[in-house]
């Protein structure tokens, strides 16, 4: 299954949610109704005991069945709702709720640096934000999750357990499964299944809070009665809020152990080491802790985890065995006893564990582009492989220090992010610098100015993952700097009516990326390649004026990849001197194909780009920004002879 067949099995996925839980809502509607109506009936004049409702009596009190069912629609829905915008500050919000703490990109701990190498690395070899860092310090289990929306607002937490525990490989293993989740869009289904299962909660809630605060008696024997009727019907509707949330539960435990079973089998692709994430699994079977939780609130991220963090009917994951037996079949129980022991000796021998030592030198100048077939190149769209992680290590150990350290902190980070976007040409360069300084200050032009010596002397190859690099930065500015921000880059692109192309794109980059932090909603993909033609049009004719030096050839590698997409009836080569601005909405509209059209275009840019049998680094860099505007991250793209 390729990335565009999972992004559809994921927007399946989430419509079957929406009817289980609608299902849900009406089965814990009618059983609130029924235990309401009965109280009522029972408190009639003249009723002795509980009776339960008869038509007649449902047909005389039509307001109270509209009444009572609009309340807990109302409720289920706004505390749904509620739960899902607390939920939109990012991956970091669902951390912190676990008493996460934010691993500082200047930490020292050999430990924690390790981790954010491995984090980083991962976010280069996959094409996307680096995610934010945290740490769950008190959990001494071995476990780990991802949390977001969307790429650009993610978050990927690590137990200490996991942190002391595992060796570089295994918890590479571990943050391999983890970026599974945040490329094939399941971070977004389990944020929508937290918010849904907090609607069903809520019922639960009222009536446990009903019964802990309501009278235990009354003055007289009617009013005892009465309070008895209200207690019954509080115990009722709190097994009823129950049963809402047992739906909830098995939904919420059949999509995950699907999504975590590919999970393990994508982590593998992308280390092709299986045996990282063999003997973290094999160090969880062992671990006197195992994965457990602590924290009370472990039950809503239950189905998040990537190992089982409490004890519960539904399991959200496989059987540990089972996923041990799909990674190596050959894998025997007896592992875990043989590795109890030798934690068990490390404890003693060596109380602190010695992270694996980081590599430090790199051979940048070998990375060279990869000539190879569309239909190839789209495979690699969200399944990076061991060689992008060895190309993205040596990548992050080439950043200039000066750069990497400026995208550590927000104001810096910043800076860096508009020296990128900057235009190359000495005039373009002057008018937008002159721009930045009106729009956000003489200090942040400054520093600005700081950042270009280094920014003119990277390899292009370096742009994007610096960039990248300094999205968690970028995400502690206020929500106003950031839009701030944003305008400020809408404001560069509109003043340019002719600047270079790769400068356009990792602009765009940016924007989406900012964009999709501020507002994690995401845009349905529900165009077809016959709506957007126009787009095509403009996309491919300014990626085949920027690939070739000659017209002539600027048409055929149009034609080449127009065929691809509209064999049939399919627009002519044109290309506009305003071709920024037109850009800007082709990429916009385009990015709401669908998963299959995406799956074709892309395949369609590597005809127009590759239509000369040869793939630049400069081309290869501009395909995956063009990839990334479309929400189909790309892997570097390097020659297996390159590492």
């Amino acid at each position: 299954m390729n990335f565009f067949q999972r992004q559809t099995e994921t927007r399946r996925l989430s419509r079957q949610l929406v009817v289980l839980f609608v299902v849900a809502v009406i089965c814990v509607i009618i059983g609130v109704d029924l235990v309401l109506f009965t109280v009522l009936a029972s408190v009639q004049p003249g009723a002795e005991g509980l009776t339960l409702p008869n038509w007649a009596w449902l047909s005389a009190h039509p307001g109270i069945v509209f009444v009572t069912t609009l309340s807990v629609v109302g409720v289920i829905g706004l505390s749904s709702l509620y739960k899902t915008i607390a939920l939109n500050g990012g991956g970091g919000v669902v951390a912190r709720s676990l008493g996460g703490v934010r691993v500082s990109p200047d930490t020292t701990d050999p430990q924690q640096r390790r981790l954010l190498n491995v984090v980083e690395e991962m976010s280069i070899a996959s094409g996307v934000p680096m995610p934010e860092v945290y740490l769950l310090e008190q959990e001494g289990g071995i476990n780990a999750f991802a949390a977001g929306h969307n790429p650009a607002n993610a978050a990927i937490a690590v137990t200490r357990g996991a942190l002391t525990t595992l060796n570089r490989a295994e918890l590479q293993g571990v943050i391999a499964h983890e970026f599974s989740h945040i490329l094939n869009g399941d971070m977004r289904l389990n944020v929508r299944l937290m918010g849904l299962l907090f609607g069903l909660l809520v019922i639960a809630l009222i009536a446990r809070t009903v019964l802990r605060f309501a009278p235990r008696g009354g003055s007289n024997k009617k009013g005892g009665g009465a309070v008895a009727a209200i207690l019954v019907a509080a115990f009722v509707v709190l097994i009823v809020g129950y049963v809402g949330l047992f739906f909830g539960r098995l939904i919420q435990a059949a999509v995950s152990r699907n999504r975590e079973s590919l999970a393990d089998a994508s982590a593998v692709q992308f280390t092709r080491d299986p045996g990282g994430l063999r003997g973290a699994l094999v160090k969880i079977g062992a671990n006197t802790t195992g994965s457990r939780i602590g924290n009370p609130e472990a039950e809503e991220v239950a189905h998040m985890l990537f190992a089982p963090g409490i004890k519960r009917f539904f399991a959200t994951h496989p059987e540990l065995e089972d996923r041990l037996k799909a990674i190596d079949p050959r894998f025997n129980k007896n592992e875990f006893a043989q590795m109890r022991e030798r934690l068990a000796r490390q404890e003693v021998e060596a109380p602190a564990p010695v992270p694996s030592p980081e590599p430090t030198a790199h051979r940048l100048e070998s990375i060279i582009a990869l000539p190879t077939t569309a239909g190839a190149v789209g495979q690699l769209v969200g399944n990076p492989a061991t060689l992008h992680m060895e190309v993205a290590r040596e990548i992050r150990l080439s950043l200039p220090e000066v750069l990497s350290v400026a995208g550590r902190h927000p104001s810096p980070a910043r800076a860096l992010l508009l020296s990128l976007a900057l235009d190359p040409q000495p005039e373009a360069r002057q008018r937008q610098r002159n721009f930045i300084d009106r729009q956000l200050g003489a200090d942040i032009a400054t520093e600005v100015a700081g950042l270009l010596p280094a920014v003119d002397a990277l390899e292009p190859q370096q742009r994007m993952p610096l960039l990248t690099h300094a999205f968690p930065a970028l995400r502690q500015l206020t929500r106003d700097e950031r839009v701030q921000l944003m305008a400020c880059l809408n404001g560069m692109l509109q003043r340019e009516g002719s600047l270079s192309l790769p400068s356009y794109v990792l602009r765009k980059l940016a924007q989406v990326h900012l964009r999709d932090d501020l507002d994690p909603r995401g845009r349905r993909g529900k165009l077809s390649l016959d709506a957007v033609t126009s787009d095509l049009q403009t996309l491919l004719s300014v990626l085949a004026h920027h690939g070739h030096q000659q017209e002539q050839d600027a048409r055929r590698a149009y034609e080449a990849g127009m065929h691809h997409l509209l064999p049939r009836q399919r627009p002519g080569y044109l290309f506009a001197s305003n071709w920024p601005m037109q850009l800007d909405v082709a990429l916009s509209r385009l990015d709401q194909l669908m998963p299959v059209g995406k799956e074709q275009l892309i395949e369609a840019l590597v005809k127009t780009v590759g239509h000369d049998n040869r793939l630049t680094i400069g081309e290869a860099e501009l395909l995956r920004a063009v990839c990334a505007a479309l929400h189909c991250p790309l892997p570097p793209l390097v020659a297996e002879a390159s590492v």
